[in-house]
C-alpha cells in the first residue's frame, strides 16, 4: 500500500482533491446529468469579497483566448461598498496564466499520486500524470488520470480561466472547495419604490474618493480629480456627480455626524501653542458678518522661506491627541488677505501662491505623516513622509470653507509615492491603510511671509462625517462649471481600444448623457433640500438642447435605433454605440427632475423620460446574451464587429438598475429580466434548441 511520505506527495494529493471537486461540480452543473440549477440558490450575494476571490482574472470579449492583451482583472476596492463605475482594471503580473500558448508549457514530470477512493470503501486509487491537449493543441496542460477508470482530473487553475469561474477553499470546512460562477456580488433589491428625495440608486454603498482612478480630492473645489483618461488629472463630471450623490445618499441613511468644535472665536477657544515668531492677536468681527467673532493669526516678523522642519511645527499649534480617533474629517473656514510671495516647499524649487499652510501630523502604527494644506494651485505632491495638497490661490479676500478627509488624503499621498510619480517614489503596490489606526497628533498653521497680511480662521472642527457639505461641494461645482449649452463637457479625449477602432476619438468638449443625467439627479436633490432657484435654473438649462441634439458637431447626446427608438448616448459616437448602463442613468436623472417637480423643467423631462423608457422596454432583450449581457450594441451598428460583452461589474450594474425601474413601473419586463440576469450569475444559462 502506498504511503504519503514527502511534501511532494502531499502537494499532489491536494491537486487531486481539487480535481475531484471540479469533476463533481461540473457533473452537478450539467443538465444532461440530471443536476438542477437550484443548487445555486443558496449563494449569498451580500457576503464580503475575499481578497483571493476578487483579484482573479477573467476574459471579457473572448472567453477562449490566450492573448495577454485581452486579460482583465476583476478588481474590487478594499471597501466592498464601492464596486462600480467606469474605471480600468489592472493586470496582475504575478498571476500565473494557465492559458499558455502551444509550446510554452513545460513537459510534466511523470509521477504517480495515491488518493483515497471513496467509491471503493476506503480503498486507494492511483493517478498517473498525463498531458491534456485542449482543442487540438491550442493549450497543453498537465492533468491526472486514474489507473482504474477513465476519469481525468484537470487543474482548477486552468478551469477558472477557461470558463470564467471562481473558487477557494472553505474557511469553515477545510475539506470543502467552494466553487462559484462569479465572486460574491451585491444585488440591491428595492424595499420600496425608488424615491428621488432619498438614496440615489445604490450609491450609499459607494466611496468614490478611494477609487484608484481618483488622484485626490481637489483642495480648491472639494471634488475628485480623475486620472481615468489623463494621468495628470482633470475634473470628470460623471465622477464628481457620483461623489456628490454618494455623500447625499449616506446623509440620508447614516446617523448624524459626531463633531468636536476646536475653535470658533467665541464660546470655544483652542489652547494654541505659539512659536516665537508668531502671535494670535485677538478675536475680531467677521468682515462679512460683524456679529460673528473670528480668530486672527499673524506672523511676528517677515519670514523669507520655510523648510519641512518649520512646517512640522508651524507658527501656531493645537494639540489633538485627546480628540476621539475616529474623527478624521477636518473642517475649517479660512480667509487670507493678500498674495505676498512664493512658498518654498523643498530645497529644489518654489511653488507660486499665497503663503498659508495648515499642517496635520498623523501617526499610523510606527509611521509618521505630515499633511500640508497649501494655498497653491497644484493638486498633490509628495516628499518623503510630507504630503502636500493644494488649496488653490484664488480665494484671497474671501472665506474658503475647507473640508478634508485625513485618511483619504494620506492614502492618496502614499499611493502617489509608491506609483513612482511622487518625489523619491518607486513603483510598488500601494499600502492600504485602516482608518481606525490613524491618530492625529496636532494641527498647526503657518502664515509665512505675512507680517502685514494676517490670517482669519473660524469654525475649526473635527467630525466623523460631513456628507451634506461634501454633497453641496459637488453641487456647486456643477453650477459653476455648466457651459452656455447647459452641459458639462468632458475636458479630455476618449480613445477607444483597438477592437473599437471604427469609432473616431471623441475630442475634448464632448457631452455624455450619463454625465447630464447624473447632473440632473444631483441638482434636483439640491433644489428639493434648499428651494434655491439657482439649482432649478441649472436643471432647466441642462434640458434645453443637449438631449435634443445628436452627438459630435451637433453638440448633443441623442441617437435613434433603427430610426425608431430614442436613445441618450453615454458616448456620442458615430455610428452610435447604445451603451446600456449610461442610458439608464440618464433616464434616472430625467425621472428625478419630473418627479420632484423642478420649476420650468418637469414637463420636458417627462417627455424625454417617456420616450427613453419606451426604447428601454423594446430594446432590453437585445442586451441578453443567454448567459450575461452586452455592454453596448456595437455589433448591431457596425457590420462584422464582434459583440462587446459586459464585464461582471457592469452586468451587476444592469441588474441593479433594472430593479430600480421595476420598483417604479408595473411593466413586468424589468423584474423578469433582472431575475433572469441574476440567475446567469449563479451559473444558469438560457436553454438551447
Amino acid at each position: 500500500m502506498w504511503r504519503i511520505v514527502s511534501l511532494k506527495s502531499l502537494l499532489c494529493l491536494v491537486i487531486v482533491v481539487v480535481g475531484l471537486v471540479v469533476l463533481i461540480m461540473s457533473r452537478s452543473s450539467n443538465p444532461s446529468l440530471g443536476a438542477s440549477n437550484n443548487n445555486f440558490k443558496s449563494l449569498d450575494f451580500t457576503a464580503p469579497e475575499s481578497q483571493e476571490d476578487v483579484e482573479m482574472h477573467y476574459y471579457s470579449n473572448n472567453r477562449y483566448t490566450n492573448n495577454k492583451q485581452d486579460k482583465r482583472a476583476i478588481e474590487f476596492e478594499q471597501n466592498p461598498k464601492d464596486q462600480i463605475g467606469d474605471y480600468p482594471f489592472e493586470e496582475n503580473e504575478n498571476d500565473f496564466d494557465p492559458l499558455s500558448a502551444p509550446g510554452e508549457d513545460l513537459p510534466p514530470k511523470k509521477s504517480k499520486t495515491v488518493i483515497n477512493n471513496h467509491s471503493n470503501k476506503g480503498g486507494r486509487a492511483i493517478l498517473d500524470d498525463i498531458t491534456c491537449d485542449v482543442n487540438h493543441g491550442k493549450y497543453s496542460i498537465p492533468c491526472k488520470k486514474s489507473e482504474d477508470s477513465d476519469e481525468v482530473y484537470v487543474p482548477f487553475s486552468f478551469i477558472r480561466k477557461y470558463y470564467e469561474v471562481f473558487g477557494t477553499m472553505s474557511e469553515q470546512n477545510s475539506d470543502t472547495f467552494m466553487w462559484f460562477h462569479s465572486p460574491p456580488v451585491k444585488i440591491y433589491r428595492q424595499k420600496k419604490a425608488y424615491d428621488p428625495k432619498g438614496v440615489f440608486a445604490f450609491f450609499d454603498n459607494y466611496n468614490v474618493e478611494v477609487r484608484d482612478r481618483v488622484k485626490c480630492i481637489s483642495g480648491s473645489t472639494g471634488v475628485p480629480v480623475s486620472t481615468q483618461w489623463d494621468v495628470n488629472g482633470y475634473f470628470y463630471p460623471i465622477q464628481i456627480a457620483q461623489f456628490g450623490l454618494s455623500h447625499y445618499s449616506k446623509h440620508v441613511t447614516e446617523k448624524p455626524p459626531v463633531r468636536v468644535m476646536l475653535e470658533n472665536g467665541q464660546d470655544v477657544r483652542g489652547m494654541w501653542e505659539l512659536d516665537n515668531e508668531a502671535q494670535i492677536l485677538r478675536t475680531v468681527p467677521d468682515p462679512d458678518n460683524p456679529s460673528n467673532q473670528v480668530v486672527v493669526i499673524k506672523a511676528g516678523k517677515d519670514v523669507q522661506g520655510i523648510g519641512n522642519d518649520a512646517l512640522e511645527s508651524g507658527l501656531v499649534r493645537l494639540s489633538l491627541e485627546t480628540v476621539q480617533h475616529h474623527l478624521l474629517l477636518l473642517s475649517i473656514s479660512m480667509r487670507s488677505t493678500k498674495k505676498i510671495s512664493k512658498l518654498k516647499i523643498s530645497d529644489k524649487k518654489e511653488s507660486s501662491g499665497i503663503n498659508v499652510t495648515i499642517t496635520v501630523k498623523v501617526r499610523y502604527d510606527t509611521q509618521e505623516f505630515y499633511l500640508h494644506y497649501v494655498t497653491d494651485d497644484f493638486y498633490i505632491k509628495v516628499q518623503n513622509n510630507h504630503i502636500f495638497h493644494g488649496l488653490g490661490s484664488g480665494s484671497q479676500g474671501h472665506w474658503q470653507h475647507i473640508i478634508r478627509d485625513i485618511g483619504v488624503d494620506i492614502q492618496k499621498g502614499i499611493t502617489l509615492t509608491l506609483s513612482g510619480t511622487g518625489t523619491g517614489g518607486s513603483k510598488k503596490k500601494s499600502q492600504k491603510m485602516t482608518k481606525s489606526k490613524l491618530i492625529i497628533d496636532y494641527l498647526s498653521i503657518s502664515n509665512i511671509n505675512s507680517y502685514d497680511a494676517p490670517l482669519l480662521i473660524d469654525n475649526l472642527t473635527l467630525s466623523s462625517t460631513e456628507h451634506l457639505s461634501q454633497f453641496f461641494q459637488a453641487v456647486d461645482w456643477f453650477v459653476e462649471n455648466q457651459d452656455s449649452h447647459g452641459g458639462w463637457p468632458i475636458p479630455v479625449s476618449r480613445k477607444f481600444n483597438k477592437i473599437s477602432n471604427f469609432y473616431p476619438t471623441l475630442r475634448p468638449g464632448w457631452y455624455s448623457a450619463m454625465g447630464q443625467g447624473h447632473g440632473l439627479s444631483l441638482l434636483s436633490r439640491a433644489y428639493a433640500v434648499t428651494q434655491n432657484p439657482k439649482y432649478s435654473d441649472a436643471c432647466e438649462k441642462a434640458l434645453r438642447t443637449i438631449f435634443d441634439h445628436t452627438g459630435l458637431n451637433n453638440l448633443g447626446v441623442r441617437a435613434s435605433f433603427l430610426d425608431q427608438y430614442t436613445w441618450y448616448e453615454e458616448y456620442p459616437t458615430i455610428p452610435s454605440s447604445f451603451v446600456l448602463n449610461g442610458f439608464m442613468y440618464a433616464l434616472l436623472g430625467l425621472y428625478d427632475v419630473q418627479k420632484l417637480q423642478i420649476p420650468s423643467s418637469s414637463e420636458k423631462s417627462l417627455k424625454l423620460y417617456n420616450d427613453g423608457l419606451q426604447s428601454l422596454i423594446k430594446m432590453l432583450p437585445l442586451y441578453d446574451t443567454g448567459d450575461g449581457t452586452f455592454y453596448d450594441l456595437r455589433h448591431f451598428t457596425v457590420p462584422g464587429i464582434a459583440p462587446n460583452l459586459a464585464r461582471l461589474d457592469y452586468h451587476v450594474t444592469h441588474i441593479n438598475q433594472l430593479l430600480i425601474f421595476a420598483s417604479i413601473h408595473e411593466n413586468p419586463i424589468f423584474l423578469t429580466t433582472a431575475e433572469r440576469w441574476i440567475r446567469y450569475i449563479e451559473g444558469e444559462r438560457a436553454p438551447h434548441n
